[in-house]
């Protein structure tokens, strides 16, 4: 249903500078993007960690201009047409709700295993991995980037970072009123390399 996804569509035709739908194809690919269609042409967005577990799914709708008009996740989804239907809840949905931790691991982290080699770039939100990706070039270059998502600014922490072990990373804040999301993320940098063969660094380029 990628004809009814709203934000795939915009890629194709509605940005500024459209892409190659052959690079966005890559892209749904790499990152393993769906659609919910009866949700407004949503897209789906999985969070799937390195042994290829998926975590969560997150569920966002887009305007025509690509802004985020809302958010949802698919269990919560799920459970509301369960409840519409009078139905009984599967086992795993209580179970599942019962983790105080939903989105647990990076946004793209079961591509790491595939690209190696890449430096990577840490962004707050999906979104900006998937133009990342697009603006950037695709990973199957070892000097490129392979952009990943830790999914808001509070996210970022060494738990969900242990993933990036060995590797060069560089973090992307996204732009904030007077500058606090780079400070924020820019204040978690020595506690992020204590990862074991991590080095992270924070980019000032949007600030400047």
């Amino acid at each position: 249903n990628y004809d009814k996804n709203v934000f795939v569509q915009n890629l194709l035709s509605r940005v500024a500078y459209p892409f190659e739908a052959a690079d966005i194809e890559a892209v749904v690919e790499q990152y393993y993007l769906g659609t919910v269609a009866s949700f407004g042409g949503a897209v789906a967005l999985p969070y799937i960690d390195k042994k290829n577990t998926i975590r969560a799914i997150e569920v966002k709708q887009f305007d025509e201009a690509n802004h985020t008009t809302k958010t949802s996740f698919l269990h919560g989804i799920l459970k509301y047409q369960y409840q519409q239907r009078g139905e009984a809840l599967p086992d795993w949905l209580p179970a599942y709700e019962a983790n105080e931790l939903k989105v647990s691991c990076l946004f793209g982290e079961h591509v790491l295993s595939k690209y190696p080699l890449n430096p990577v770039a840490l962004v707050e939100a999906p979104k900006g991995a998937i133009y990342g990706t697009l603006y950037f070039g695709l990973p199957n270059v070892p000097e490129r980037f392979l952009w990943l998502a830790v999914y808001n600014l509070s996210s970022l922490n060494v738990d969900k970072c242990k993933a990036l072990e060995g590797r060069q990373v560089v973090l992307f804040p996204d732009l904030s009123k007077d500058g606090k999301a780079f400070e924020l993320w820019n204040s978690k940098l020595k506690e992020l390399n204590t990862i074991k063969g991590a080095r992270f660094t924070i980019s000032g380029l949007l600030e400047s």
